[in-house]
């Protein structure tokens, strides 16, 4: 039983890194490309 929650809670740490890593580039992204692309004022 209690393997079975080890498994878990390593599954759930791979999900939530999984999304903050996702934001975290797109993140990146959108600031690179406003580097590159700068708004015309």
């Amino acid at each position: 039983m209690i393997h079975n929650l080890e498994i878990a809670f390593e599954l759930m740490g791979f999900g939530m890194g999984g999304v903050f890593l996702v934001l975290f580039v797109i993140y990146l992204i959108s600031k690179l490309l406003i580097k590159v692309f700068p708004a015309n004022k």
